[in-house]
């Protein structure tokens, strides 16, 4: 069955289109059997110990792509099917598949995602509603695996500027949804009020992006007393700031890695964001950090004149909405700061040299490799797009 549906997607795509509102009886058939093959496509790539070294030779890629390509059209011609409880494990199955191997699955999960995210806008709108919870992927824990695994995809190759727009959309909804669910909880309250499959969500999304420590700020409120009151003498700041610039500083790192693309995404996503987020202020400092070393000349590589452009007007952007006085105290602080790191870090890289010589060849070894896979990962995205 899953391998026939590879040549009955494009048919039953066409009988969509065709038929119309008769070929609804038969979506109740259908849809188990769609979520069989996403989940069984990312069975078939998930937790293998050896990599796939082409796109085409992954298995049930082309099974997976019909029938989101199939889902695509259902979804357009039924608009209440969006948010069918029907769809609720094939939605989840769409998340997954957003950090799919291949890329044309990620692609196509990430148009999913923003069709149901125009739809949730489109539905509140309509209704005259600003609540989201009523929507089964506008859960915080959903909206921030999503967000997580959208800037996870961005250490992945894109195709076109189309990808990287809807990209771009995505990852300011689900950030900005996620800011309107969570507010200034503090983040052992917030933990405590979640069921324990949204906390597993959100302790993968933690581990997706290496982030031990807000990991263990979380679940504080499930430890001991000695535990809390380590953790309650640091400077914790509410679960909205603590979920949303842990995504920014990730963006940030990964921006300053990646190629042009992933850098004209974050830029993008950042100006979207700070012109959308009440309380701008307070991730200033996170945001204007890449853009800082872009527009001064301290990326750590050659950037374009269009990305430096970019940068320039993110900046100006931001500027409007902070206050010139605020931004230039900002600017000035990340200055100081960048400064005094790279000032010591030079100094300590004399003295390995000096005291460590076995250990400096180490570093230039892994800065080497550093570039080479950088060289290969460009050579691939051109491939590509090709």
């Amino acid at each position: 069955m899953l391998c026939g549906l590879r040549g009955l997607a494009p048919v039953l795509g066409l009988l969509i289109e065709v038929e119309k509102n008769e070929f609804l009886s038969h979506i109740d058939c259908i849809l188990p059997v769609t979520c069989r093959i996403l989940l069984s496509a990312i069975h078939a790539v998930t937790n293998r110990q050896e990599s796939f070294e082409f796109e085409s030779i992954l298995p049930l890629w082309k099974e997976a792509y019909y029938s989101l390509v199939m889902l695509e059209k259902m979804i357009h011609q039924f608009h209440d099917l969006c948010f069918a409880k029907e769809l609720e494990g094939i939605w989840e199955a769409i998340c997954e598949m957003l950090l799919h191997p291949h890329s044309w699955l990620r692609n196509k999960s990430g148009r999913l995602i923003a069709l149901y995210f125009a739809r949730v806008t489109d539905g509140n709108r309509e209704n005259h509603q600003s609540s989201l919870s009523s929507y089964f992927m506008m859960s915080p824990s959903r909206l921030y695996l999503i967000a997580t695994s959208l800037c996870c995809q961005l250490k992945m190759p894109l195709i076109d500027d189309a990808d990287s727009n809807l990209m771009t959309q995505n990852i300011v909804f689900a950030i900005c949804a996620l800011m309107r669910q969570t507010g200034s909880i503090d983040p052992s309250a917030f933990w405590s009020t979640l069921e324990k499959n949204e906390k597993n969500r959100f302790l993968k999304t933690f581990d997706m992006i290496n982030a031990r420590k807000e990991r263990i700020m979380f679940m504080s409120s499930s430890q001991t007393s000695s535990v809390r009151e380590d953790i309650s003498q640091v400077n914790v700041k509410n679960t909205q700031h603590i979920l949303v610039s842990l995504l920014l500083k990730k963006m940030d790192k990964i921006a300053l890695q990646t190629d042009a693309i992933q850098l004209e995404i974050v830029f993008n996503s950042f100006g979207e964001l700070m012109a959308q987020m009440e309380m701008s202020m307070d991730y200033a400092h996170v945001v204007l950090i890449p853009l800082y070393k872009v527009c001064e000349g301290f990326a750590g590589k050659v950037v374009a004149d269009n990305l430096k452009k970019l940068a320039e007007d993110t900046c100006g952007k931001i500027e409007n909405i902070i206050g010139t006085q605020n931004f230039v105290q900002v600017y000035n602080l990340i200055r100081k700061n960048l400064s005094l790191k790279r000032n010591k870090r030079k100094q300590e890289e004399k003295v390995m040299a000096v005291i460590n010589p076995m250990r400096n060849a180490k570093r230039k070894l892994k800065i080497s490799a550093k570039h080479r896979a950088n060289k290969k990962r460009k050579v691939m995205t051109l491939k590509m797009r090709k």
